[in-house]
């Protein structure tokens, strides 16, 4: 049986065959250019291995509790209350078991602010959080179109069912009150996941 090389291959390995040997007759003879090729292989070896360190993994977090942060256009006080709240939602996200995410609404206005609310709970928030008195009608429409979904309101309370509410510090300025607020908000989703 005869037996014949594949034109293709052959002239790869011609090609491939000449840098390799221009290297090495390079390389021969020469320490200083020697030391500097092995350095760059050994170097490229372990970038391109990973070096030896173990490969970072992935979480699953689609099965996790997720609360989201409506923030809305406000005042210094509501600036204060949010930035607190959304320090307690990641707080609560550090055990691994949340998923915090912050959407914008633009607008505290009942029906404007409703996609937003709309589009919170399509992303599947299992809890949509808001702030100040100036979100409670939205919030409390968004609850009326939404009977299932759970919300809370952060310094501002509400008699509709599936609203909750977090009182807000006297002067939430002070850093300690800020914290303090952090706190309620984090273990408030904890106790809900």
């Amino acid at each position: 049986m005869i037996h014949r090389r594949n034109p293709i291959s052959m002239r790869l390995a011609t090609i491939t065959a000449r840098p390799v040997h221009r290297l090495t007759g390079l390389v021969r003879g020469h320490p200083v250019v020697t030391a500097a090729v092995l350095v760059v292989v050994l170097s490229l070896t372990a970038l391109l291995t990973g070096g030896g360190s173990t490969q970072p993994r992935a979480a699953n977090v689609s099965r996790n509790f997720r609360a989201c942060l409506l923030v809305s256009p406000a005042g210094a006080t509501d600036a204060r209350l949010s930035q607190a709240s959304w320090q307690g939602m990641q707080d609560a996200a550090r055990s691994g078991r949340v998923n915090a995410q912050r959407f914008p609404a633009p607008t505290i206005d009942v029906k404007a602010a409703l996609p937003y609310f709309n589009g919170a709970v399509q992303h599947h928030c299992e809890l949509i959080v808001t702030v100040g008195t100036g979100m409670k009608p939205a919030t409390e429409a968004a609850a009326r179109a939404n009977p299932h979904q759970e919300f809370v309101i952060i310094g501002a309370t509400s008699a509709r069912p599936r609203i909750s509410a977090i009182t807000a510090p006297d002067d939430p300025a002070k850093a300690q009150a800020g914290k303090k607020l952090a706190d309620k908000v984090s273990a408030f989703i904890a106790a809900r996941h």
